[in-house]
Formats: structure tokens, C-alpha cells, sequence
């Protein structure tokens, strides 16, 4: 069953540009011209509709101009492994960028960073299970109930 995430970022990149980054700082392999995989994972990175910018202004205060796709194989062996690399994929972004919410299905938020400030979303359930977060996230941040604006 594939898992799908979108981290929305506010960026002065490209969505080519953010794959390239991606693809270069974490091994990730080019699948086409406009997607990367690695292990249970698939990454592609398309520019943000008006529908979908006025979406994000009105429910978090901030401007994304790149949508970052995530489709996670929850089937394969290397699930665990894919949602790590979608883990280190969205701080690597929101450590070079400004704002970014990573959401699940377009609705529930996992984390975002709004103001320079990284908050992981306490209510989601068990998605940081087998991810050494102290590894991972390299700057401050809390972890506390994040309601979506939408449910």
C-alpha cells in the first residue's frame, strides 16, 4: 500500500533543483526526469497552485512555491528505511529554506517549520518508530499536539 506525504515549502528553488539537492546530498537515484527513488520510497517535486498556496496562507501563514512529493511503500521490507530517508529529505529542505509544512494525505500534519520554528506533530501517531531522532533533526526543536486546520 503506498503512503503518500507532501511537505510544502516555502523556497527560492525550483522543484528540479530540490531533486537535485536531494538526489546529491542523499544518495537518492533518478527513476526520470522529474522523480527520484530510493528504498520503499518515491520522490517527485512540482510547483504549488493557487488553490493550493491560498490553502497553506489561510491555514498556516505562509507563501510554499514547491510541493515535495512522498510515496512510501508500507509493504516493503525498507519501509522503515524510506520513511527515514523522507525524514532527512524534509529537514534538509527546512534547514536551507524558510517555512514548510510536511503533511499525510494532505490533511494531517507530521511537522512543520513556521518563524524558524521546527515543531513534530505529538499526535501522529508512531511515525518516528525506529528513527533515532536525536540523529536526525540538527537544530531545536519541540514536539507537541499540532491540529490541523482542516479536520
Amino acid at each position: 500500500m503506498g503512503l503518500d506525504y507532501s511537505l510544502k515549502l516555502s523556497t527560492d528553488m525550483q522543484p528540479v533543483q530540490v531533486l537535485r539537492l536531494l538526489a546529491e546530498r542523499l544518495g537518492l537515484k533518478w527513476w526520470d526526469d522529474s522523480h527520484l527513488g530510493g528504498p520503499a520510497i518515491w520522490i517527485g517535486a512540482i510547483g504549488v497552485s493557487d488553490s493550493g498556496r491560498l490553502s497553506i496562507e489561510e491555514g498556516f501563514h505562509f507563501s510554499p512555491d514547491v510541493s515535495v512529493l512522498f510515496r512510501l511503500d508500507s509493504n516493503s521490507d525498507e519501509y522503515e528505511d524510506g520513511n527515514r530517508v523522507m525524514l532527512r529529505a524534509t529537514l534538509l529542505l527546512l534547514e536551507h529554506d524558510r517555512d514548510g509544512v510536511l503533511l499525510f494525505n494532505g490533511e494531517r500534519i507530521i511537522l512543520q517549520r513556521i518563524a524558524g520554528q521546527l515543531v513534530l506533530n505529538a499526535d501522529y501517531g508512531n511515525w518516528t518508530d525506529g528513527l533515532r531522532l536525536e540523529d536526525e533533526i540538527r537544530f531545536p526543536h519541540e514536539k507537541r499536539s499540532l491540529p490541523s486546520p482542516w479536520l
